[in-house]
């Protein structure tokens, strides 16, 4: 079953596509799913100040990067640094057992936003969080 957040951002996801002038380009990858995000972030004096992305996966995937998204926007990379797992399961709403790999998706985005390391593409292997902030 699929909550109302996860089926809005599923059918109207927001921020969908490339910036072909991405300052960043980072990918994650979950290799137990194959969900693939890559999240393309434009900075402004360190605050991201346009974001685009391609999912593919799930159905959950596809909104939680949706999500991400919209949240990150005006962000800096400290404060994207500063949230936490509850604040991810917070935005996505409540999720089925089978969903909840998408949290750890989210978390791995935000850490690769915090701290981006190259210009343009950058593939980063998926990792598993445990329990709090990242």
């Amino acid at each position: 079953m699929f909550n109302d957040i996860i089926c809005d951002h599923f059918m109207n996801p927001r921020n969908i596509g490339e910036l072909t002038d991405a300052d960043y380009v980072i990918e994650i990858s979950n290799p137990i799913c194959g969900d693939t995000v890559h999240m393309y972030l434009r900075l402004n004096q360190e605050v991201i100040s346009d974001v685009a992305y391609r999912a593919y996966g799930c159905s959950t995937s596809i909104a939680t990067a949706s999500i991400v998204s919209e949240k990150i926007v005006g962000m800096s990379k400290a404060e994207i640094s500063s949230i936490t797992r509850n604040n991810v399961v917070e935005w996505l709403g409540e999720l089925e057992p089978s969903q909840l790999h998408c949290v750890d998706i989210a978390l791995n985005i935000l850490n690769q936003c915090a701290n981006p390391t190259k210009k343009k593409f950058e593939q980063k292997e998926f990792l598993i969080e445990g329990e709090g902030a990242f």
